[in-house]
């Protein structure tokens, strides 16, 4: 980096370049070398795994059969863990770049200088604002709950659209912050081992620019946060309202037991809640700024490269703790997940938020099956003897009664008089048993 940054002096001040001075470093530029391999080469690469590992996890549990078409929240944490992943891998270029691993060549220039950063951060903005989308569901669940159209799948998706194009369209003229200087015609045969003719550096920025990267940063970071705050807030508020409604219809006899376990879920809601918002500003805000002001001109300013080395890893670290902050708090998907991992096979279904349960007809049947049954078997104990006029009357009985039932629907009778009661089948008992826990 320390050449790259003389190299870029001398060809902004159009001077002659002194290849034998400038392979020399001073103990200055050390300093900054020594904070980019401790910060790039030995903390980020574990982060930056570990996040990988999260992602992955994330995608194949959340896909699973049993969460594949449950909660809307699951598609917003898979599409999240998706873009992730996706950001983790765009970064990994970044990092070589800043530790001086890159290749010498023209395309690999090029895609440093107009597409590598670009990319990188248009994905970071993209999963912030799916952060938004997800915590706008959560918010339209608890506070707008029939308000289902704007929790449908097809909005999701559509909203995971426009994050990207949103984001993607912002971050493009990013890409003329950097230009590329071919420097092959004044590199010594001698110095190209250890000089790379292919040099970007920063171009001249217009007045524009900077107008544009404020406006950019608050629009992909700083105004996210904010949305993310008011709808934690706005949730916690409507939970408290309605737990307090919720208290005041029950009796005496159960109101401290339900007081009692809606302390312990105001109290995990609000930790979880305070910690995405804290986690939120303290891993996002701080890299508005160094969006800005990041120049070859500060390569070599110590404090700087500092700031920027911590700003980084908060944003790989927010980015890696996404699966292990909104998917481990949930028991279902822990469950799954761990069947995932050891390969399992999960024999009863979880029962999961927002996914049905075993369907009715195995866990409930209708008394009347076994009232007719019943009636059957002492119908063929009195019948032994050939008597058919019995049965007759059964059948005869039975139709008139099913037409009369028929009648009565088109007259307008309530359903709810004509259906009999239903019995719910513990999972411990045969389907054939007669006992039962009556709906």
């Amino acid at each position: 980096m320390a050449v790259a940054h003389h190299l870029c002096q001398f060809l902004r001040k159009n001077e002659t370049i002194d290849f034998s001075t400038l392979l020399s470093h001073s103990p200055r530029e050390e300093a900054t070398s020594n904070i980019n391999k401790i910060t790039y080469a030995y903390i980020a690469p574990f982060i930056i795994i570990f996040g990988i590992v999260g992602d992955v996890l994330t995608v194949v549990t959340l896909t699973h059969p049993l969460l594949r078409k449950s909660s809307i929240i699951y598609t917003y944490l898979t599409l999240l863990a998706m873009t992730d992943l996706l950001t983790q891998f765009s970064v990994i270029p970044m990092i070589m770049w800043l530790l001086d691993i890159r290749a010498c060549s023209k395309s690999s220039a090029f895609f440093y200088a107009h597409i590598g950063f670009p990319l990188a951060n248009a994905l970071m903005g993209s999963s912030v604002w799916i952060v938004v989308f997800l915590t706008l569901s959560q918010y339209m669940a608890v506070c707008k709950p029939f308000a289902y159209g704007l929790r449908s799948r097809k909005i999701c998706y559509v909203l995971f659209a426009l994050a990207y194009m949103f984001n993607f369209c912002i971050y493009a003229p990013w890409a003329v912050k950097k230009n590329v200087h071919d420097i092959s015609d004044l590199v010594p045969e001698s110095f190209l081992v250890s000089v790379c003719p292919y040099v970007v550096c920063d171009a001249k920025r217009p007045d524009w620019f900077v107008i544009y990267e404020t406006a950019r940063e608050l629009i992909s970071r700083i105004f996210p946060f904010f949305l993310v705050a008011f709808l934690n807030i706005k949730i916690l508020i409507t939970y408290r309202n309605t737990k307090r409604d919720r208290m005041e219809r029950l009796a005496n006899s159960q109101k401290k037991f339900m007081f009692e376990k809606s302390e312990k879920e105001e109290k995990r809601l609000f930790i979880l809640l305070f910690a995405i918002v804290i986690v939120f500003f303290v891993c996002t805000i701080p890299a508005a700024p160094l969006t800005i002001l990041v120049a070859d001109t500060k390569n070599n300013n110590v404090g700087f490269q500092i700031f920027r080395a911590v700003v980084n890893l908060l944003e790989f670290t927010k980015f890696a703790m996404n699966f292990y902050f909104y998917c481990l708090i949930n028991p279902d998907i822990r469950s799954i997940c761990a069947h995932v991992i050891t390969c399992k096979k999960i024999t009863k279904p979880a029962r999961v938020k927002g996914q049905p349960t075993t369907p009715l007809s195995k866990y409930t049947r209708s008394t009347k099956n076994s009232t007719i049954r019943d009636a059957n078997k002492n119908g063929e104990k009195r019948g032994i003897d050939g008597n058919d006029n019995d049965s007759k009357k059964f059948d005869d009985s039975r139709n008139s009664s099913l037409k009369s039932g028929k009648d009565s629907v088109r007259r307008g009778v309530p359903a709810d008089s004509l259906i009999e009661k239903l019995t719910v089948i513990k999972e411990n008992e045969s389907v054939t048993s007669d006992t039962g826990d009556h709906v």
